[in-house]
């Protein structure tokens, strides 16, 4: 069974990763404090991801308190979420400004709502998924993970680098990843535009892909 990520819910999708996809995203900076690991209290931290399920303690029915209870008041964070082509939603940070951040978009508001997509995009993060995909995993062990090839749209395009088909591999849709190349100089028009190609294409692999930004949905 092939899992296409090419569904309506996909592209609704597809601005959360615009940050990590464009060659020059439209994103605010943000103001990083230095990369230290979060404290909260003496409480141990689960940085692991199971998509569609969980991110951390995070799960489907999640509320702006649970997310307080289980991280601390003091590290959630209001902000305006980018979410591509110059447009913001209200959401929440989670370890604002520091390597471990995570940015929540709500499906309907912060005090109300329940999340509907969760970001990782920061270098350095402790957060990956139970099967070990995190922000820097590279293109071949993404297919080492996945168990075989899988599909992408090509670069220098605001969706660049997007997997758009697991090709019926172990990771599933509730995982959306964009690929950002490690080589940027040797991005040519043979890997460009708004076109799929596989992962295993020589000229691809070339410019040394790896993930730049992880956002994971839940099963409702």
């Amino acid at each position: 069974m092939r899992t296409t990520i090419a569904s309506p819910a996909f592209w609704a999708l597809l601005a959360l990763l615009a940050p990590a996809c464009g060659d020059n995203p439209k994103q605010p900076p943000a103001e990083e404090t230095a990369a230290t690991e979060p404290a909260v209290g003496s409480i141990a931290i689960d940085f692991s991801i199971e998509p569609g399920k969980r991110v951390g303690g995070i799960r489907a029915d999640a509320s702006e308190s649970d997310v307080e209870n289980l991280y601390g008041a003091d590290q959630v964070q209001f902000r305006s979420v980018y979410i591509g082509e110059g447009e913001s939603q209200p959401g929440v940070a989670v370890f604002p400004n520091t390597p471990n951040e995570l940015e929540i978009v709500w499906d309907i508001a912060a005090a109300t709502g329940k999340p509907e997509f969760i970001r990782a995009s920061k270098e350095g993060t402790a957060w990956h998924t139970v099967q070990g995909v995190t922000v820097g995993t590279t293109l071949e062990e993404l297919e080492r993970i996945n168990g075989g090839p899988f599909s992408i749209y090509g670069f220098g395009w605001d969706y660049g680098g997007l997997v758009t088909d697991w090709q019926g591999g172990k990771l599933r849709p509730y995982l959306i990843v964009a690929l950002t190349p490690g080589k940027p100089e040797l991005v040519g028009p043979e890997v460009s535009g708004d076109r799929a190609f596989s992962s295993g294409d020589p000229h691809i692999r070339a410019i040394e892909p790896r993930v730049g930004s992880m956002v994971i949905t839940f099963e409702r």
